[in-house]
């Protein structure tokens, strides 16, 4: 992940509070997983745990949050008072769990972080459970934004350069399924969901000053600053001044080859 998540780890949450929509899918995944006590979740990229630990109460599974970045895993760990969650520090490209143990992993708003996709969906192939004749195999459940999102997002219009930056980052789904497929998993399936919700100007202000979204430490400074300082001009003329965001969401869920 960007070396920038550790500046933002103490504020994260704050920034990027758990939305009902957030909650709705960590339900609808694990109601199809339908895991039990003796099952293991693997969340790849868990950061603050700002989506791991409701999904830790929302299952009587095993919880694991693996994340690369140390800061992250150490606020993790404090909000987790119960110590139900098992947090361990890793890269989704080498997992630290043993072969064909998962009933689900989890890549919530992880694959735009990540330069080898499929190697990465390989590795989460190898740990997890496989299928057979008498067993359900585990499964991989991914959560990422699609072209639209990118193309229709709210801050386009100050900041140019975030759908620059994010196109590549951010596939079709096409694009993620034949990955999936290379990396040996299969039964892809996948779900677009939307989310529209509106935000008050001065939560917009704080959230792109806290650079709540990774995108926004890779713009140029220049840019950064001028959309920025138009955001701050919007609110001191007027603090009643709402902005709606539409999200678009890819869901994609897949099991390993038999």
């Amino acid at each position: 992940m960007s070396p920038s998540f550790a500046r933002i780890a103490p504020t994260y949450d704050a920034l990027r509070p758990l939305s009902a929509g957030d909650r709705a899918g960590l339900e609808a995944m694990l109601r199809e997983a339908a895991l039990g006590g003796a099952d293991l979740v693997v969340e790849v990229g868990c950061g603050t745990g700002r989506l791991t630990l409701p999904l830790a109460g929302l299952t009587p599974a095993r919880v694991m949050g693996v994340d690369a970045e140390t800061r992250m895993l150490e606020v993790a760990r404090a909000k987790d008072v119960a110590g139900r969650v098992e947090w361990v520090r890793g890269s989704a490209y080498r997992l630290p769990v043993a072969d064909g143990i998962a009933g689900l992993v989890v890549m919530a708003m992880v694959i735009h972080l990540l330069r080898q996709r499929t190697r990465a969906f390989g590795e989460a192939r190898r740990v997890l459970r496989p299928g057979g004749p008498d067993a359900r195999g585990g499964r991989l459940c991914i959560w990422t934004f699609t072209p639209r999102h990118v193309e229709d997002f709210y801050l386009n219009a100050f900041f140019p350069g975030i759908a620059v930056i994010d196109r590549p980052r951010f596939p079709a789904v096409e694009v993620l399924t034949a990955e999936l497929r290379r990396a040996g998993l299969a039964q892809v399936r996948v779900e677009v969901r939307e989310e529209v919700r509106r935000m008050a100007i001065a939560d917009v202000v704080d959230r792109v000053r806290g650079r709540y979204i990774s995108t926004l430490g890779m713009l140029p400074p220049l840019e950064y600053r001028l959309g920025l300082q138009r955001l701050e001009e919007m609110l001191a003329q007027d603090r009643t001044i709402m902005l709606s965001q539409r999200s678009e969401w890819a869901i994609l869920t897949a099991e390993p080859s038999p």
